[in-house]
C-alpha cells in the first residue's frame, strides 16, 4: 500500500533542503519506491511531502540513508505517515 510522508522541519529552509538532497545523492541515486516529492517553506520552517510505493520502502530509506544524514546535520524532523488508498501522479516534472 502506498504511503505519503509528511516531514516538518522547524527552522528548515531551501538551503537545508538542497544540502540534504546533496548528501543523500537523490538525483543520481533515487531511493527505491519513491514516487513523488514536494518541498517548500512553511511558517517557521520547511515541509516535505513525499509519496512512496510502500511503507517498507520508506522505512528502509529512512533507516539506511535519511536518519544518518539528519544526525550529521543535527536535524530532528517530525514525520507523519499517511496510508493512501489511491494515487495518481501524471508523468510530469516541474520545479518552482
Amino acid at each position: 500500500m502506498a504511503v505519503a510522508i509528511i516531514a516538518e522541519i522547524p527552522g528548515g529552509s531551501a538551503e537545508f533542503d538542497g544540502e540534504i538532497q546533496r548528501r543523500l545523492n537523490v538525483a543520481a541515486s533515487p531511493p527505491r519506491g519513491v514516487m513523488a516529492r514536494f518541498a517548500g517553506p512553511t511558517e517557521g520552517g520547511w515541509k516535505i511531502f513525499s509519496v512512496w510505493e510502500s511503507e517498507e520502502d520508506w522505512e528502509a530509506f529512512r533507516r539506511d540513508r535519511l536518519e544518518p544524514a539528519l544526525r550529521e546535520m543535527g536535524i530532528r524532523p517530525r514525520f507523519e505517515v499517511w496510508r493512501l488508498t489511491s494515487t495518481l501522479i501524471p508523468a510530469l516534472v516541474r520545479s518552482g
